[in-house]
């Protein structure tokens, strides 16, 4: 039997509770608690989070062509542990050879390999931003529902709290897209 959600007391209607597990609707500069691991959007080169710095490589130009089609992509869905801390949960979402460069059923996958990958490593709380929006141009509204199908189908062992960061101003309507998901399962 899948939970519901409920609301639960807080200043801002945010909040609530889906079976054991405390879900907040927060933006980014405002985390409502401590997190284990943090989902990021990725692509399958891991160009999106790669660092800033430019250096002068060592090998010669036809050395690195070579090398670059030689590396193989990572598949698209699929997500990917960074040791940190938090931890880093790669969600590969966009293929920068694609054009969109993400496709729903990708998107769909990361967030429940996100919240998978959280059971499976005995996680108590992780923040998950809505996936595809901020380097694709996917609805917002959307991301949220998906995310909210894969939490209510998820069997919860070990995470205690969900912080779903979304952009500010928007927090009270996503939670109530969530609740209003749930309430429909």
């Amino acid at each position: 039997m899948r939970s519901r959600l409920s609301l639960i007391s807080d200043e801002y209607g945010r909040a609530g509770r889906l079976g054991p597990v405390h879900v907040v609707v927060a933006p980014e500069d405002a985390p409502p608690f401590p997190v284990d691991a943090i989902a990021v959007e990725e692509d399958t080169h891991l160009l999106l989070s790669s660092e800033d710095v430019v250096e002068e490589p060592d090998e010669e130009f036809d050395e690195l062509v070579a090398a670059a089609g030689e590396k193989s992509t990572i598949t698209p869905g699929s997500v990917l542990v960074r040791k940190g801390d938090p931890l880093r949960l790669l969600a590969i979402v966009h293929d920068i050879d694609c054009e969109p460069t993400w496709q729903e059923e990708w998107i769909a996958s990361a967030i429940n390999g996100v919240i998978e990958e959280s059971e499976w490593r005995r996680l108590e709380s992780v923040a998950v931003p809505l996936i595809g929006t901020r380097h694709g141009n996917v609805e917002t509204r959307r991301v949220a529902l998906w995310l909210g199908r894969c939490l209510s189908r998820t069997a919860f062992r070990f995470l205690k709290r969900v912080w779903i960061i979304a952009p500010a101003g928007s927090e009270v309507e996503l939670m109530w897209a969530l609740r209003s998901e749930f309430a429909g399962k």
